[in-house]
């Protein structure tokens, strides 16, 4: 067993009446001719009956909530998830804007929402590297709004076609490798442990991000949700091109490679990328061409290629 299975293992031995707290004991075994009076109780006080104890109680409770019909109890259920899941701090968490006005309108706080997760997928197989890059970027404009570090969780899957990150390539995002804490995890399920126990941490990062080989699935993305709203914190996961299903990320952005802008001597010079917003919870899709400035680590639109993409009859348009 490994040290995830046995924190949840030794949570649940914690937790067996599914309330948090452990068990009462059950009342001890009465006479069948104790009464009031009897002369095992005090002087002056009444023996207890076995229907007035609380463990009595409580089963009587269960069983009045058992007796209850299942759609009413499903609802409140689902009342009480959904909020969890939009519950805010009392002061309103900092949105991460993206800094291109087009973009941002799309968006329902004017950029990212902070305290939810955000979904980010490679477009094919061969776009993984360009879905870090972007995820790398995003991690650069939170590290530039925000105190402390920024914290990237992988599991060994995730990196191990395309490789890891190295100092020189994330200076080219302007992220600095102090600020940058790095957990590599040997599956994606130690991963997932390990985003939540970042999150519920009082060490509040500027941002939490993860790569994962698998796709996220609905009961895992819940459990992020609730973990980053306690702090408002930043999430971003990067996804692989293959995941299918249904998650409760607000966001799910699409990447895809474009041709790289280069310099007067034919070096790379900017980085570009096909975004797809394929779905915003509380706003509104939309594909864009952007390109990251690796001297002012800023996003800008690329017009040329939107235009480029309209002429030839590809069907992409800039929205906004």
């Amino acid at each position: 067993m490994d040290y995830p299975e046995f924190v949840m293992a030794r949570h649940r031995a914690l937790s067996v009446d599914g309330q948090g707290a452990i068990p009462r004991p059950g009342p001890a075994s009465l006479p069948a001719t104790a009464d009031r009076g009897s002369p095992l109780a005090p002087q002056g006080f009444a023996e207890p009956t076995a229907s007035d104890t609380p463990a009595a109680q409580d089963l009587a409770a269960s069983r009045a909530v058992a007796g209850a019909p299942a759609t009413g109890l499903l609802a409140r259920l689902r009342h009480s998830i959904a909020q969890l899941e939009t519950s805010r701090l009392p002061t309103a968490p900092t949105p991460l804007a993206l800094g291109i006005p087009a973009i941002d309108r799309q968006l329902p706080d004017l950029g990212l929402a902070s305290g939810v997760l955000h979904e980010i997928m490679a477009a094919t197989h061969g776009d993984g590297p360009a879905a870090v890059g972007f995820l790398f970027a995003l991690t650069s404009l939170a590290l530039k709004a925000r105190p402390g570090l920024a914290v990237l969780v992988a599991s060994q899957r995730a990196f191990a076609e395309w490789g890891r990150p190295y100092a020189q390539g994330l200076y080219q995002f302007g992220l600095d490798p102090g600020r940058l804490l790095l957990v590599e995890t040997g599956s994606d399920k130690e991963a997932l442990w390990a985003i939540e126990e970042t999150l519920k941490s009082r060490v509040q990062p500027a941002m939490v991000t993860a790569a994962l080989a698998s796709h996220l699935d609905l009961t895992a993305s819940r459990r992020l949700n609730l973990a980053a709203a306690a702090l408002a914190t930043p999430l971003t996961l990067a996804s692989p091109a293959k995941a299918v299903g249904v998650n409760a990320a607000a966001t799910r952005w699409r990447i895809a490679t474009e041709p790289a802008a280069r310099d007067r001597f034919g070096a790379l010079s900017h980085p570009r990328w096909r975004l797809s917003l394929e779905r915003c919870r509380h706003g509104r899709p939309g594909k864009w061409f952007v390109e990251w400035n690796h001297v002012t680590h800023r996003f800008s639109l690329v017009e040329s290629l939107a235009n480029r993409s309209s002429n030839e009859g590809a069907g992409l348009r800039i929205v906004g």
